[in-house]
């Protein structure tokens, strides 16, 4: 006999002791991933925060485009317009 009990029991109790250490290690990598996910998820929200106050002053760039693609519409028909009137 020794210390564990019966000789037999020692893989027994070798096996535990590595399934515990195991399970602890799992549970400490599980707690800082959430940990970490936490905080992703904090800088994410403070980000589309920051964007969607941005959106007043971009929204017109869109107003641009279109303004702009009016323009050269206009300047492509002028330019048709004035090549078949010979110029």
């Amino acid at each position: 006999m020794n210390e564990f009990g019966d000789p037999h029991l020692v893989g027994w109790w070798t096996g535990l002791i590595i399934g515990l250490v195991v399970v602890v290690v799992v549970v400490v990598v599980v707690s800082v991933l959430l940990v970490l996910a936490s905080r992703i998820n904090a800088q994410v929200r403070t980000a589309i925060r920051e964007l969607e106050a941005t959106r007043p002053n971009t929204q017109p760039l869109v107003e641009l485009r279109r303004t702009n693609d009016t323009l050269q519409r206009i300047l492509r028909d002028a330019r048709t317009a004035r090549h078949a009137l010979g110029g």
